[in-house]
């Protein structure tokens, strides 16, 4: 279990992320008062995908909007995500600039939570994740394959591959071709429940791996990203009707 503000991950129903996905600064906060004002009750964490923001090179503009931000978010945990164009981002990134963003904004203070794409390689992360753990920032490794499943014991690897590089927490999405694939991604997620110390978050994406995103509790997925306004990846259901499909299947219910 990781400990964020208030919000326990890795304990009981799995949590929801919504990714705040706009382009200019000021659509970013009027986003993130949306979600602050109207789904408050709805979610745990915010996500803000900065791979969609114009000025994302700018670090020190970036570090004014976290600022802003937390002002508007109060206590919500904010996680902080660029997703490189490999793994299904906005716009390409040399990895220098990809450490160079991270590490500013870990010295920014604004943060709770921030992805690093583990196959970027130990060069580029390794230094990430140890000034996160310097900065009190849970890290959240990731890895996300648009063009298939990997078999069970591949996907297991991976994330025992994340643990070993420091992450609080690990990830993994990727992309169902049949149903089998969808069961192939849900015993992955019950291996690595019993054999990871650290929480993880396991996706299946699009319409057909939908399932994983809402029987997380059942299967070992921590933490399941749903939609207010724009979708960042394929099958993410609206946040509010996530809920509801989480407090159905959860096991707390009496």
């Amino acid at each position: 279990m990781v400990k964020v503000r208030n919000v326990n991950i890795g304990q009981g129903t799995p949590k929801i992320c919504v990714p705040v996905t706009a382009v200019k600064y000021n659509e970013i906060i009027d986003e993130i008062k949306n979600i602050h004002d109207n789904y408050k009750s709805e979610i745990d964490i915010i996500e803000l995908r900065i791979d969609f923001f114009e000025d994302v090179l700018n670090y020190s503009r970036v570090n004014n909007l976290l600022g802003d931000i937390r002002k508007v978010i109060e206590d919500i945990p904010l996680l902080f995500t660029f997703r490189t164009k490999q793994e299904g981002g906005e716009m390409e990134i040399a990895s220098h600039n990809y450490k160079a963003l991270l590490e500013s904004v870990l010295e920014g203070g604004m943060i709770d939570l921030i992805d690093v794409e583990i196959m970027l390689g130990s060069n580029v992360t390794g230094d990430i994740i140890k000034k996160a753990a310097e900065a009190n920032v849970a890290v959240i490794a990731s890895n996300h394959d648009f063009n298939r499943t990997p078999d069970k014991d591949k996907i297991i690897n991976i994330l025992m591959e994340m643990e070993r590089a420091g992450a609080d927490i690990a990830k993994i999405a990727v992309m169902p071709a049949n149903e089998e694939d969808v069961i192939t991604l849900l015993q992955a997620s019950v291996g690595a429940k019993r054999l990871l110390k650290i929480p993880a978050i396991l996706i299946s994406m699009g319409q057909l791996g939908m399932v994983s995103r809402i029987t997380g509790e059942i299967f070992g997925s921590a933490v399941t990203f749903g939609t207010v306004q724009r979708a960042s990846a394929p099958g993410q259901p609206e946040a509010a009707q996530l809920k509801r499909s989480l407090q159905l299947l959860s096991l707390q219910q009496k």
